[in-house]
Formats: structure tokens, sequence, C-alpha cells
């Protein structure tokens, strides 16, 4: 018999982490992170990532009128997005065409793994942006079995699946279904929106060296006005003007990874499709002749870019291309209020174009790895016109440089030029008016300066000064003011001609300290001063409707036994500009009787500022795990403490308390007795929510 003795040795303890807060060597202090932990349990943004986010510095909590994210000072029309490396027209459904915000996330946030936000600094790879970047990496579906996870959220009820296809491959498939117009006949809001989406991806390893990733994001929107709640001057006013569509976002892209022994090979394809139905109707009898608007759009872009990245023991060295082929189409017939009367806008163009750009970065790290340098270029071309064929005309430098100052202590710097291509519905209307020879690529230069302290693991404070400078931005001929200060319209923001001759400027400090969960707390805040400005059509600068001032962000939690966690956040903001209606003008029946809301004063561009607000957000958890299946349920309050958000008032006329009926002014029967409406939401809007996993 032969004996064989096991040799054995006792191993010290391994512990395997990853570095909590993440930068890139093209953009080393202008870019926070936020992982899906952190998503979930933020107060107040029930699992809505658009919300999630307004807890860092630099992000708008709240414009004067609408859903908008604003960054740096930017209009929300200047953010890029990305998931798994695939563009995305807009994240959030119910959003206005010419800009990016929405009411709520198109994307379900159980995909997601973690999101870095860019507020300068931006990669090469990156084109059409100019304040702002979201980078969301999502995860994979499970691979030991099959999972579900049923989500009742703020506005809508949701399930998502996860199959394991093979040792090799997964799949995830979501989808979700509002109730949010139940839900708002309970507050007497005057728009009952409804919405749909759904979302899958599949993963795939192709080897031991490559990888495939396909997915797809839609998005079906409705909203109708509320005629039948209570008859208060406020939801008459909003009910009279308030237009009635569906809109649809549809996403479906590939991208496709080659990890070789120095780098990695990225082709990312994908097309994405965005259409904008509305109507509007004098008194909504939907009778032709009462109509107001009628308005038909579509914006479809199939995109592809390579980008292979050289990694090396000093430095890194990233090349790729890229390139757009646009359709856009555009059926408006519209009645516009301006002081001078009422204008009929009809537009109606269908056209198609090429974009593409060719990208390089290059990161040097010096020989005692203290410090990091990277340089940059981009350039884009457009054959929309003569204006934009030459690249050397989009030529986007930048460069950024990070330096360890000790263990701890770092100091970072960045310079760079953007380019973006002005809004589709811009670029139809130049169309639609013979405008279009003269529309060109928007231009910001941008400066930022730092220190960040971090002690790798759980700790961050960092400090930022910035300044933007915008040239070539498109000047609306009609309004006479500039496109960043268009606002105020549920359907479309910039139909009308432009030129390129708006100029702006921003500039600003950041602070932002962050604890990562150690122990049983978290914690995060955040402090910013940014002025945004704009010339008017006289030259004098003006703040735009992004100038916020001052905002600061405090947000904390604790997690404690037994599965409960609790979070509070409280946010203060100075008050944002506003334009003025003129009254004069409003007051005339000729112009109320077909219009049904008051009409812009523009010669006083953001002459009115709202008052600043505070809000309060509480948010309450609790956890059942048991072996196969967890149960968590949640208890979110916004605005906890009812304090008044204020919004763009409302002006609207003087109505008779039994018929309704707008009163005319006794001192000139060609007028109507008009009154300004504070439009303060200072509603506590609680949510109870379950998610059920399996």
């Amino acid at each position: 018999r032969i004996e064989v003795e096991r040799p054995y040795q006792v191993l010290e303890e391994v512990a395997i982490s990853a570095e909590a807060f993440q930068t890139t060597e093209e953009t080393p202090l202008s870019i926070k992170n936020i992982n899906w932990s952190e998503m979930q349990r933020m107060p107040g943004a029930t699992l809505d990532i658009s919300k999630a986010i307004q807890s860092f510095p630099g992000v708008l909590p709240k414009s004067s009128f609408g859903y908008n994210i604003s960054i740096r000072g930017g209009a929300s029309s200047e953010n890029a997005y990305r998931m798994d490396g695939i563009d995305l027209p807009t994240i959030n459904h119910f959003s206005i065409q010419g800009a990016s915000g929405g009411a709520v996330s198109l994307l379900s946030m159980d995909f997601i793994q973690g999101a870095a936000l860019y507020s300068g600094a931006f990669p090469s790879s990156m084109s059409n942006v100019l304040s702002g970047a979201l980078d969301l990496d999502l995860r994979q579906a499970r691979s030991d079995r099959p999972g579900v996870r049923m989500t009742l959220g703020a506005t809508d009820v949701g399930a998502t699946l996860e199959l394991p296809l093979n040792e090799r491959s997964g799949l995830m498939v979501s989808a979700r279904n509002s109730f949010s117009q139940h839900y708002f006949k309970l507050f007497n809001i005057p728009v009952l929106p409804t919405y749909q989406d759904a979302q899958f991806k599949f993963y795939t390893r192709l080897g031991s060296q490559k990888d495939l990733t396909i997915l797809g994001v839609g998005g079906w929107d409705s909203y109708r006005v509320y005629s039948e709640g209570r008859g208060s001057d406020a939801l008459l006013y909003n009910v009279g003007y308030i237009p009635e569509g569906e809109q649809s976002t549809e996403v479906l892209g590939a991208r496709y990874r080659h990890f070789v022994p120095d780098g990695v090979k990225t082709l990312v394809v994908s097309r994405d499709r965005i259409t904008n139905d509305a109507d509007k109707f004098v008194g909504n009898t939907r009778q032709e002749s009462d109509r107001q608007l009628r308005y038909r759009s579509f914006e479809d872009r199939t995109r592809l870019r390579y980008e292979r990245v050289w990694d090396g023991e000093r430095g890194k060295l990233t090349l790729g291309g890229s390139l757009e082929a646009v359709g856009i189409g555009v059926d408006m017939w519209a009645l516009k209020g301006r002081v001078t009367g009422v204008d009929t806008t009809n537009l109606q163009t269908t056209l198609s174009y090429a974009q593409g750009g060719l990208f390089g970065a290059y990161a040097r790290h010096s020989a005692n790895q203290r410090g990091t340098l990277n340089l940059g270029l981009r350039m884009d071309a457009s054959n929309f016109n003569l204006n934009m064929v030459n690249p050397l005309a989009q030529l986007s430098p930048r460069a950024s440089y990070k330096y360890q100052l000790s263990s701890h202590w770092t100091a970072n710097s960045h310079v760079g030029r953007y380019q973006q291509m002005p809004a589709g519905i811009l670029l139809a209307a130049n169309s639609a008016t013979n405008h279009g020879r003269f529309t060109r690529f928007t231009t910001t230069d941008h400066l930022g300066a730092g220190v960040e302290y971090q002690n790798g693991k759980t700790y961050r404070v960092s400090m930022e000064v910035y300044s933007k400078r915008y040239r070539n931005a498109p000047f609306l001929v009609n309004d006479q003011i500039a496109y960043a200060n268009a606002i105020g319209a549920y359907v479309a923001v910039g139909d009308q001609p432009s030129i390129p001759e708006a100029q702006g400027r921003a500039r600003g400090f950041e602070l932002f300290l962050q604890q990562k969960l150690k122990g049983q707390y978290w914690w995060m805040g955040a402090y910013n001063y940014g002025i945004s400005e704009f010339q008017t059509a006289a030259g004098d600068w003006t703040p735009s409707v992004w100038d916020s001032r001052h905002t600061v962000s405090l947000t904390s939690g604790k997690v404690w036994g037994k599965g409960w966690q609790w979070g509070l956040k409280w946010r203060y903001s100075s008050g944002t500009p506003y334009t003025p209606f003129d009254e004069s003008a409003s007051a005339l029946v000729a112009n109320w009787d077909v219009l049904q809301r008051g009409v812009f004063d523009f010669g006083q561009v953001n002459s009115e500022r709202l008052a600043a607000f505070t809000q309060l957000d509480f948010r309450l958890d609790k956890t059942y795990s048991h072996k196969g299946w967890s149960l968590n349920w949640f208890l979110d309050l916004q605005n906890l403490a009812s304090g008044d958000i204020p919004l763009m008032p409302y002006l609207t006329v003087v109505r008779d308390a039994d018929t309704k009926a707008p009163l005319l002014d006794p001192n000139d029967p060609t007028r109507y007795q008009m009154q300004l409406l504070r439009s303060d939401t200072g509603r506590t809007l609680p949510t109870i929510g379950m998610i059920l996993e399996f």
C-alpha cells in the first residue's frame, strides 16, 4: 500500500476591493461616480437616475419651467448620454424636442451597475457634448439561475427577468407600465401622463478575449389634459394652452470588444429614433376650426464608432472615428403669440445629412508616476452645409494634467474646446425657412482647475473652479434671444429660424465631500456657485435661465441591523431667472382667445428671478431576506416639509366666479382683466414602493 500525504498551507486572508472613486486620464477631476446601491437608497430619487444625480455639484436642482438636466449653467440640450458605450438621444420620458429633460426616467434602475457624470474634460470619443455627459455601465445577467425582480415605484409597476442562457451568455429583459394618470388626479394636476417602456440586454463572451453586447430601449408616452378637475384658475389656465400628444423613443445598439495584449478594440453600431406628435384646440374641442397646434416630427440616427486603445506601462494611446447618418422631419402648423400680435408658423421639411469625426488621445505618466499629462484632439464635419464640411473648422483640442501632491492629495487642471451640432429642430426650422446655409457648430471653450483629497477607499473631498465660453451658439431670429434661453414650451423649443451669433459664458466654483458607506453611515455634501449668462440682441450680458448662483445639497443615511436603512436629503437653491409676460399684449381679446396664454416680453429676457427654495426628502427602507427570495419595501417622501418650490408664475384672465368666463376690462372692451398667479409646488409627494426579488 502506498500512502500519499497531502501537503497543506495556511493562507492569510485576502481582501479584494475596487477603488471607490474612479477617474480617467482624460478626466482627472470633473467626474463623479455613483453605484447601484447609492442610486437605490437616494432619498427623493424614487428609482430614477436623473433625480439621483441631482445630489452632485453643478447639477441644477430645478429650472424655472419643466424638467431639465442642466450642468454647470448649460442648457439641457448640451448633454450627452451613453449606456454600455452606446449613445442615447435622451434618458427620460416626455422629453421636449430640442432639449433632453423629462419628468420620468426612461431607463430601468435594475440594469444599472454604476454611472459616471462628467461636467468637463470630456473624452475625445464623445461627440456633440458641451456641458455634461452621463456614462452608464450596465451589469450582467446573473449566471447561476433565472431571476425575477418586480418593482412598484412612485408612478409605475415593472418587472425584470434575468436568464443565464449558457455559461458564456445572459439576457435581461424589463418592462414598466405607469399608473401616474390616476396618481396625478389626486393632486388636481392639469396634465395626466401615461408611459410604458421596455429594455433588454444580451451579453455573450466570444471566447476568452472577445465579447458582444446587444441592448435595446423603448419608451412610449401619452399625455392628456385633466379638464374634469377642480376648476381653479390655475387648472383652467393650464388645460387651456397645454397640448395633448404622443411620443416615442427607440434605441437598438450593439458593442463588440476584442481584448488584445496591449489594449482593446471596440466597435459600436446603433440606431435610435424619436417621434413627437401633438395637437391643441381652443377649449379642447378637437374641432379643426379651433386648432392652435398641429405638430408631427421624427428624428432618427444611425451611428457607427470604432475605437482602438493601446495601454502601456508609461502611457495610453486612443484613436478612433465615428459616423452618423441623420434623418429629420417636421410638419408643424401653430399659432404663436408675439408682442406685435399672433403669427402663424408653418414648417414642413424632411432632411438628411451625414456627420463624422476623428478623435485621438494620448496619456503619459511621468517617470516617478506622480504626474499624468493627457492630450486629446477631435475634429468633426458634416455635409449639412458648406460651413461644416471642413473638419479643420471644427478642430477641438483638449488637455488635462494630474499631479500627485502626496499619497492622498492631487492637483488637477484641464482646458479644452468642444463642438456640438445644433439640435434637430433648429436644423429643420432653418431648412424650412432657407436659413440652413447659416448654420454652424456651437463651440465652447472650457478651463478648470482644482485639488482633491481621497483615501482611496471611502472618503473624498474636491474643490474646482471652472469657466466656459460659448461661440457661434444659435440665436432665434423671431424671438431675438439665444436658443439657450428658449424655455416654456411643452412640445419643442427652437421651432423657428436661427443664426449662429449667440455668445455665452459660465463660470463657478464647486465643493464636494463624500463618505461612501463605512460601517453604518454614508453621506455627501455639495456646494456650487455658478453664473451663466448670454448676450441679448443689443449685446448686453444677461443671466440665462440656468443661472442658479448658489446651490447646496446635503445627503446622509444610516444602515443598521435586520434590513433597516434610512436616508435624508436637504437641498437649497437660489432662484433661477425667467422672462416676464407682456401684460398689455396678453390682455388683448384678439390674442387671448387664440392663444389662451400670456405673450412673453423677450425685450426683458430673464429680467425676473424666482425666490430661493429648500427641499427636504426622506426615505425609509426595510428588506426581508430569505433563501431564494427577498422583499424590500420603502417609503419615500419628497418635500417632506411641504416647502414652497417656486416656478414661473401664470399670467391668466380674471374669470367670472360662476360661469368661469373671462371678464372684460371695464375701461377697455378690447382687453380682458388679467391676474398673475403663483405656480409654486409646495406639496409633499409620498411614495410607498416594494421590490420583490426571487
